[in-house]
């Protein structure tokens, strides 16, 4: 049977160990608040360029549409130009 001073040795060591645990495991939380507080910026970050990149397409479809709308209004008024012109 082991001795009261070893018994009180290993519960030493036992607790040492814990503390140590207990310390690698608040630096492992302390990274993953930095990885999280990271992380949501790349998300606010990414959801801006998103709205932005929706804004550019609903632009470049209307500035499309509204070039094939003006196309024959403007075919158009080269044809009476060019009339005007000739006579």
């Amino acid at each position: 049977m082991a001795s009261s001073d070893d018994t009180v040795e290993i519960l030493k060591e036992i607790r040492d160990e814990i503390r140590r645990t207990n310390q690698r495991l608040d630096t492992t939380n302390g990274h993953l608040d930095v990885n999280n507080r990271r992380l949501d910026a790349v998300e606010t970050t990414l959801l801006i360029l998103a709205a932005q990149h929706r804004f550019v397409v609903r632009y470049t479809q209307n500035m499309s549409e509204r070039d094939d709308r003006m196309e024959p209004r403007l075919k158009g008024l080269e044809t009476r130009v060019g009339k005007l012109e000739s006579e």
